[in-house]
């Protein structure tokens, strides 16, 4: 009975011991979890992405269209954009906007997202009263005060001199 249960102890301990090997030696040298390596890999990268392009536009205050006539702030402005076709002048000026403090928040709308799909029109409706009457050619910034739109600005210039 004693060697049984000796037996069982030195069995559970080499199976653990096993497990316990087999994950430093994975994450040292499959993964680079452990070690110089993983914290080297995130630095770069980390400092690659800090001096990325100014094409980058940050996730701050992303929202999804639906959610654009839903905000808590009595008056806020919200800017519907194409990743894609974002001019650097604009999207450093998305920059600074959200790094400064300002009295009116900006939430940002990808259009190029398949959630926001369905605001891409042909032409503009300047006079949306809800999130679901959206319709937006190129860019646009709307500025929201109490649940309704106060002002509708379309062109790229115009932008940047409101959000400046």
């Amino acid at each position: 009975m004693k060697n049984e249960v000796k037996n069982g102890i030195i069995l559970s301990i080499c199976v653990v011991l096993i497990i316990v090997i087999v994950y430093f030696a994975t994450a040292v040298f499959m993964t680079g979890e452990i070690g110089n390596k993983k914290v080297s890999k995130t630095n770069n990268t980390t400092e690659s992405s800090k001096t990325s392009s100014s094409n980058e536009t940050s996730y701050e205050n992303m929202i999804i269209a639906s959610k654009a006539f839903n905000r808590l702030d009595e008056t806020y402005m919200v800017i519907f954009f194409s990743k894609k076709n974002v001019s650097e002048s604009l999207s450093s000026t998305l920059t600074s906007y959200d790094s400064s403090n300002n009295d009116v928040k900006l939430y940002k709308v990808n259009i190029d997202e398949v959630i926001n799909n369905y605001v891409k029109g042909d032409t503009d409706n300047l006079n949306p009263t809800s999130s679901k009457d959206l319709k937006i050619k190129n860019n646009a910034l709307i500025t929201i005060s109490n649940g309704s739109v106060s002002s509708y600005i379309n062109d790229d210039e115009e932008i940047i001199d409101t959000l400046k």
